[in-house]
Formats: C-alpha cells, sequence, structure tokens
C-alpha cells in the first residue's frame, strides 16, 4: 500500500485525471462522470495510471469510485500492475 501522503503518485494521479477530462483543478469530491466523464474516458484513465504510475487500478475500479477522493484511495490499495524489477 501506498501512502496517501507521498504527494509524488497522488500529483501524478491528479494530473492524470485533469488531463483525461480537461479540467484545470479537481477537488476530493468532485465526480468522473459530473464532470464531463464517460466509459471510454474511464478506460482511457485506467490504462493512463496502469501505464503512469504502474498502479493496478482497472476499469471497474472508474466506474465504481467515481468521485476523486474514492479512486485516489483505490489507487492507494491496489497492488502494483507490474512487479518493480530488483536490482541485481
Amino acid at each position: 500500500m501506498r501512502d496517501e501522503t507521498d504527494r509524488t503518485w497522488v500529483a501524478e494521479f491528479e494530473q492524470l485525471w485533469m488531463e483525461v477530462l480537461g479540467v484545470d483543478t479537481v477537488d476530493d469530491e468532485d465526480d468522473f462522470f459530473d464532470l464531463g466523464g464517460h466509459s471510454l474516458s474511464a478506460l482511457r484513465l485506467s490504462t493512463l495510471i496502469r501505464q503512469e504510475l504502474n498502479l493496478a487500478v482497472m476499469f471497474g475500479h472508474v466506474l465504481e469510485n467515481p468521485r476523486f477522493a474514492d479512486l485516489r484511495d483505490i489507487a492507494g490499495q491496489v497492488p502494483l500492475d507490474r512487479p518493480v524489477a530488483e536490482s541485481v
């Protein structure tokens, strides 16, 4: 589990959310669908989170947790999408 106070992944998560929705700011209470999100943009967001942050946030997570704070909490609990390579 990632620490929610780790501003690095949280800031990147926020940036992906804003990029997909085309908004300049996001608050904890913001709802993905109220801000113009739809199923294709939810798929895009989940894909970007897996690719950019290596977090196993799935399409269903976005659909079931459309509030920003809720999806951020899910992202803090899911496993890594791909194991991090160990240094030799």
